[in-house]
Order: C-alpha cells, then structure tokens, then sequence
C-alpha cells in the first residue's frame, strides 16, 4: 500500500507529524525566549522608590485638595489648609513608607496601625497605584487620619485666628 510516509522514505522530506512536532518545538523555544527577553527587561527597569514616592504624593494631593474643599471651615483657609496637611503628609510618607523591591518588581507600601498596606506597584519603569481615588478619600476623611495629615492642626490654627 502507497503512503505518503513510504513516498516520502528516503527522499529527505519529513511525515506529517514529525513536520507538527517539528513546528511546535520551534513555538515552544519562540516563547520562551520572549518570556526570558520579558523577565530580563522587567528586572532591569523596576522603577526606583522615589517615582512610587512621587506618583502616591500625586495621588494624596488630590485627595487632600478635596477634604480641604469639602471641609466648610478650611475653604476659608484653603492654601493655609492645604500645604499644612501636605507638609504633614510628606513627614509621615518619609517615616511610613517603604518599598520591598523583588525580582521581577516592586511593592509600595504604608506602614498603618502596624500593617504594612501596599499602595503601589512598579514594574517595567512605571508605577500604579493599588488603591483608588476613592479609597484614599475615605480613608484621608477618618479622624486619626486626619490628625496624622495636619487637618486637624490646620483646623485649630484656623480657629484661633478667627475673630
């Protein structure tokens, strides 16, 4: 009986499936040297602590700009209100912050009621916050937050110049 292997014998050309196995060898080795090209480029472009640091500062500006606006006695104060809570976020951020750097990434993370909460996550020289707008207003609008932000000493200092 003709087949195509027994054509194919002897002549240098291969049966169907060695040509498959052939075929998915080569995609097997392809991928794999663009997960090892990935891994080697991810772990030298992990981003360094100060752009977590910057894009987490980013994002409490914004939060605290909007307790401040919403909080009716420091919109009379707003700039006064403002840079004392973003001072007082930069210290805590200086003590409570920290990185964990791994392989492949990086996690950043707050130090609060002695857990560490990640914030933010490097990888391929970029960083992206873990937590939402949202998250972080809610959390900025809790009262032991907001004594460690300076709200409340922007408060006080508001009330003893009012006349």
């Amino acid at each position: 009986m003709l087949t195509y292997s027994y054509l194919c014998k002897g002549k240098g050309i291969r049966s169907d499936g060695e040509e498959i196995t052939r075929m998915i060898k080569k995609f097997l080795i392809g991928i794999t040297l663009i997960i090892l090209i990935a891994m080697a480029l991810a772990a030298m472009t992990k981003p360094e602590r100060t752009a977590h640091y910057d894009t987490l500062k980013k994002g409490l500006t914004v939060v605290i700009e909007k307790v401040v606006d919403s909080h009716p006695l420091l919109q009379q104060y707003n700039a006064i209100s403002t840079m004392t809570a973003l001072n007082a976020t930069d210290e805590y951020l200086k003590r409570n912050f920290l990185v964990f750097e791994h392989t492949f990434y990086n996690v950043g993370t707050i130090l609060y009621q002695d857990m560490f909460i990640p914030v933010s996550i490097g990888l391929f020289g970029q960083v992206w916050l873990t937590v939402g707008e949202d998250d972080l207003q809610r959390l900025a609008e809790r009262p032991e937050v907001m004594q460690i932000l300076g709200i409340e000493d922007a408060l006080k200092q508001i009330k003893h110049k009012l006349p």
